[in-house]
């Protein structure tokens, strides 16, 4: 199952919980990376898969790492390093759910991955929990379906045009 289709001209909208939206679009191909832009930030950043793992600079712009792993089991679990505001971050990511199915947005999709991610920041040596989980919802065959968070946040997807 492909959980995250690249192929340049594909797209994805969402509509977030105030009614805005956004579009990931991917505009280019420079070698074996995908260029992906938000429309929302207006700033791209490069994805590729490699294996069964599909690898971004989104989160530090000089190095590649997984956000997403296909054929990955309920609790693998990894980690992104990367640092905001100055601070030394990491998302915990954990496979919650394999196979599933969910509803966003009026359509229903299936063979779906269920990722969690734990927000920690490094504090002189110490790793500590934010206490924030954001959910991401990939679906075979089209993408990232819905992004959640414990605070709130909602990001469907009202369209997606693959190539």
């Amino acid at each position: 199952m492909q959980l995250y289709p690249l192929a340049v001209g594909n797209s994805w909208t969402y509509k977030m919980k105030d009614g805005n939206t956004y579009t990931n679009s991917i505009t280019g191909l420079e070698g074996q990376h995908y260029i992906m832009l938000n429309s929302a930030s207006n700033i791209a950043s490069k994805v590729y898969a490699d294996g069964n793992n599909y690898l971004t600079n989104a989160y530090t712009p000089d190095q590649f790492q997984p956000f997403l792993k296909e054929g990955a089991a309920v609790n693998d679990t990894w980690e992104i390093h990367f640092t905001a505001n100055g601070i030394q971050s990491i998302l915990v990511m954990t496979v919650r759910e394999i196979n599933s199915s969910i509803e966003v947005e009026g359509k229903t999709y299936s063979q779906v991955l269920l990722l969690e991610a734990e927000s920690k920041i490094n504090m002189n040596g110490t790793i500590m929990s934010l206490n924030f989980i954001t959910k991401y919802y990939y679906a075979a065959g089209t993408g990232l379906v819905l992004t959640t968070s414990s605070y709130g946040d909602y990001h469907g997807l009202i369209d997606c045009q693959l190539k």
